[in-house]
């Protein structure tokens, strides 16, 4: 009689898994357009997102054979350099960034001063659009590449957004309970 090996729950592809898998995939190349839009990024705000958009980058110009994409890809490195340089001087000011930040919409912000934070981040969704649309012009590859990032981001934004919706309702839930339990207390009910 054989006996048949079975895997353990980390060898089968879960929707949680490929969700996350997705969401990975969103941010880093949401970071491949970003670096160029947005200042002020927390300590980790860059980190494997980085190493992933970059990998991005050349994986992409590679398969599409496209030479502006390897001049992006030095533009790209350029300017995380200039956003690691600029989160090192905020942090040695004593600024107070959430280490995971991506970012402050500054270019949305400078064209629509009025827009709040979270809007000013989808207005770059469609500056990414925009951008990409004048690029393609000149090369397809990387002006899809960049139109992309149309789509990267307003997920990776919404995925941000769900997050915080759901810790604030389990905030909430937590204060009720927390005032129940208090009740119960004072009244001696335990």
């Amino acid at each position: 009689m054989t006996s048949q090996q079975h895997g353990g729950p980390g060898d089968r592809l879960t929707m949680a898994g490929s969700f996350n898998g997705l969401n990975v995939l969103a941010n880093a190349h949401a970071l491949t357009c970003t670096v160029f839009l947005r200042t002020d990024f927390g300590r980790e705000g860059i980190g494997m997102f980085g190493l992933i958009g970059g990998l991005l980058i050349l994986g992409y110009g590679s398969f599409a054979n496209c030479y502006p994409m390897f001049i992006y890809f030095l533009l790209w490195i350029a300017a995380l350099i200039c956003q690691r340089v600029r989160s090192f001087r905020n942090w040695r000011r004593g600024a107070m960034i959430h280490s995971r930040y991506n970012g402050y919409p500054f270019i949305s912000k400078r064209l629509f001063p009025r827009m709040s934070e979270l809007n000013a981040r989808g207005v770059d969704a469609f500056l990414c659009l925009a951008i990409g649309g004048v690029l393609a012009q000149f090369s397809q590859p990387l002006g899809f590449f960049v139109m992309a990032g149309f789509l990267s981001i307003l997920f990776s934004e919404a995925v941000m957004v769900e997050g915080t919706k759901r810790r604030l309702q389990t905030m909430r839930d937590a204060e009720i309970e927390q005032r129940y339990l208090a009740e119960q207390y004072k009244a001696g009910n335990f």
